[in-house]
């Protein structure tokens, strides 16, 4: 049976994080840290992928075997006799993430049978933004018997009290050419030329390109717009556009949200569009320029777009994380009206 190019990442990851001096770095001290743990990074980087690493180091195991239980009908975990590891992103848990503290407690309040704490994995910790409070005091009353190791994409969702109580440890992206180095050395595998000029450093868009690009079909998937833009939808939506209907930029706005769109990703997508060759997005801003002050006009374009994002963003930084929508919907009107 043919491996995919995920599988390979799964099985080669031990060695290209140890074989990198930068992540094992930070490998190192995460292991050395007696207390919570937590890992962010943005996304594109295989944050699972790390985390089985560290307990891999931790435990002292070649290999991780986990089996699914379900408590109280409600809450989807895995386990095994070294620790429970819980995905927040799971639909099933998202539905009853209010009763997770309970099932927290549930575990605490027994004694760990293989080592004088509970290690659970809480992955996405950033979905309990409406439980912080109840997560808190669990933290604060319960240190002597349970250690965290969590993770998310979205460090600044993450109320200060609940980081206060983590050690942090970002995790950065691979570089360009730390992922075409993965792919010569650790995959044998080439990547895909139309990827490889965009220079991503998203090196899980690039394996689920890899892995689709020989299925039929892969024309209507993989097209230019799919790889170059962090939400292509764009397109179409500057195309169809009308001004007079405002309702439809809050709708898009509410799908950014829904599929993990963030201000910088909507930046670096206008960003692109502003230079592609089809012009969709500047012959929008600029329908009656003269194509002289074209390259003038691009500049002063994008200029505006980074300082509409960066002012945006914020802003956003110091309120509530829940109003994403409203400063990514004003974004979109600054951007397109």
């Amino acid at each position: 049976m043919i491996e995919s190019a995920w599988e390979k990442l799964q099985e080669k990851f031990p060695d290209i994080i140890c074989n990198n001096s930068k992540y094992e770095i930070i490998l190192k001290n995460t292991l050395l840290s007696p207390n919570n743990v937590l890992l962010y990074c943005s996304h594109g980087f295989p944050i699972d992928l790390m985390i089985d690493v560290i307990l891999m180091k931790k435990l002292n195991k070649n290999k991780l075997y986990r089996t699914q239980h379900i408590w109280d009908k409600c809450i989807y975990y895995n386990e095994n006799q070294y620790f429970i590891e819980i995905d927040l992103m799971n639909p099933d848990n998202i539905k009853n993430i209010d009763k997770l503290t309970k099932f927290l407690l549930h575990i605490v309040n027994t004694k760990s049978i293989n080592y004088s704490k509970h290690l659970i994995i809480l992955k996405h910790i950033d979905l309990l933004y409406r439980n912080f409070y109840d997560f808190r005091i669990l933290l604060e009353r319960f240190s002597s018997n349970i250690t965290f190791i969590s993770s998310t994409h979205n460090i600044s969702k993450i109320e200060l009290p609940i980081r206060s109580r983590y050690i942090s440890f970002r995790i950065p992206l691979f570089s360009f050419d730390e992922i075409n180095d993965i792919y010569i050395n650790y995959l044998d595998m080439s990547l895909n030329d139309s990827f490889a000029l965009t220079r991503s450093r998203n090196i899980v868009k690039s394996i689920f390109i890899t892995d689709n690009e020989s299925l039929p079909g892969r024309e209507f998937l993989l097209t230019n717009s799919f790889i170059n833009y962090n939400y292509p939808p764009f397109i179409d939506f500057i195309k169809k556009f009308d001004k007079k209907n405002l309702e439809e930029i809050r709708n898009l706005s509410y799908k950014c949200c829904q599929y993990n769109i963030t201000i910088k990703n909507i930046v670096e997508d206008f960003l692109k569009l502003v230079d592609d060759e089809n012009n969709i997005y500047f012959n929008y801003k600029y329908s009656k320029l003269a194509k002289k002050y074209h390259t003038d006009y691009k500049i002063k374009l994008k200029i505006e777009i980074i300082r509409y994002g960066s002012d945006i963003d914020y802003i956003l930084s110091q309120t509530n994380k829940c109003k994403e929508p409203i400063y990514i919907e004003q974004l979109l009107c600054k951007l397109l009206i």
